[in-house]
């Protein structure tokens, strides 16, 4: 290909055959849940081959090595190196092990704001008994938080900005290279929850300049529950000690020293127990999928899909809480609905599967998705909401 011209589109027909399930629902609901592909299915499926064939000697034969080719996948996905990578069960495993590390007596101040997942500031909440300062701050429109709100509150107090870059709850796209900026020059460090960007967004860990990224295979990245990838810039991995360890932190786990506890020389200091293998198979073929389309490809899919969507919506007289802008949306519609609970049930009972939070239902098409599933959802909000109910 010459400098200068696009990739052709990915057959997105033979995509979606890849995704069984859309053959029995209208299924836009990747915000909570990706679909499960015939490739995640058979990568479970070798695991547990291997497991009644091995036993326990499939750890050292075929396990361990899958959980390294794990860390290659998402590193090639945000830009990163293998040793900058590890992987743990789930989001808050990743951030108690990233604030086990950090030092709050001069720094006591936290930063996040309350369109992040709530995960994100309870995890420091929690901590106030340490001396944590947790500052949330404020929307003022329910969809994004401006950055001078962020600049105002990062101060040379500050330890961690820990935010999402794209918001659960409108889909807005933070600017995560100017959150970083604004960290450093305070001395402090940024910490990107992506879990709602990587896999339909792109994302440069290197040019953005973030210093730890946590993001896990249930959503966008196709590979169910079980699984969360930590990114540690090198220069940290090789420096912080987290205070929560175990075995696979260990630079020489299969020692089985109780004496002595050295840290892995890299990112995986950060792991701690046994992970779930199970899930290691899973999300590796997630990623597979997604390192094969590109993200930049699904970003323009997705994007295209979403934004025809929010045309039939508006046409329709629905009020959507979404960015004004869309180049700062994800694919993350909501529709403000007098009852979301009664229509999202409504809605399961037509086939059609979708999301609710207070307030609102929340659509998500991903690249498996057609512009057909976005009139067969909106013919059914019309058939199911009255005028009335629609603001």
């Amino acid at each position: 290909m010459n400098q200068g011209e696009t990739a052709p589109a990915p057959n997105w027909d033979a995509w979606r055959a890849e995704f069984p399930g859309l053959r029995q629902r209208t299924y836009l609901n990747t915000v909570s849940l990706g679909q499960l592909s015939r490739r995640s299915r058979a990568a479970v499926n070798r695991f547990l081959d291997l497991w009644t064939e091995y036993g326990a000697s499939a750890w050292y034969s075929f396990w361990l090595q899958e959980v390294n080719a794990l860390r290659g996948e998402f590193a090639r996905l945000i830009n990163a190196s293998v040793d900058e990578i590890a992987i743990l069960p789930n989001i808050s495993s990743a951030l108690a092990a990233v604030a086990s590390c950090l030092d709050y007596q001069s720094r006591p101040r936290v930063v996040s704001c309350e369109l992040d997942f709530p995960t994100v500031p309870y995890h420091f909440q929690a901590r106030s008994r340490e001396g944590v300062e947790s500052v949330l701050l404020a929307s003022p429109d329910r969809v994004s938080v401006p950055l001078e709100d962020f600049a105002r509150a990062i101060d040379q107090r500050t330890a961690l900005v820990a935010t999402c870059r794209v918001y659960f709850t409108s889909g807005y796209i933070q600017d995560i290279k100017a959150l970083a900026e604004m960290a450093h020059d305070q001395g402090a460090l940024l910490l990107v929850d992506d879990y709602q960007g990587t896999g339909q967004l792109p994302i440069d860990v290197k040019s953005t300049g973030v210093d730890f990224l946590v993001t896990g295979g249930l959503k966008w990245l196709l590979g169910g529950p079980g699984v969360a990838y930590l990114y540690v810039r090198r220069e940290l991995a090789v420096r912080l000690q987290p205070r929560i360890a175990g075995w696979f932190g260990h630079r020489r786990q299969f020692d089985f020293d109780p004496h002595t506890f050295e840290y892995r020389p890299d990112a995986a200091r950060f792991e701690a127990g046994t992970p779930a293998v199970a899930a290691v198979y899973a999300g590796k073929a997630g990623l597979e999928i997604i390192n094969e389309i590109g993200p930049a490809q699904i970003r323009r899919r997705a994007a295209a899909l979403n934004q025809d969507l929010v045309s039939r919506l508006r046409s329709h007289g629905y009020r959507l809480r979404i960015p004004a802008d869309p180049d700062r949306q994800a694919s993350i519609t909501l529709v403000e609905l007098a009852d979301p609970m009664l229509v999202t049930r409504q809605l399961a009972e037509r086939g059609i599967i979708v999301d609710k939070r207070p307030g609102v239902i929340r659509i998500s098409p991903y690249f498996y998705n057609t512009l057909d599933e976005n009139e067969i959802i909106v013919q059914a909000l019309d058939d199911i909401v009255t005028p009335q109910d629609r603001d």
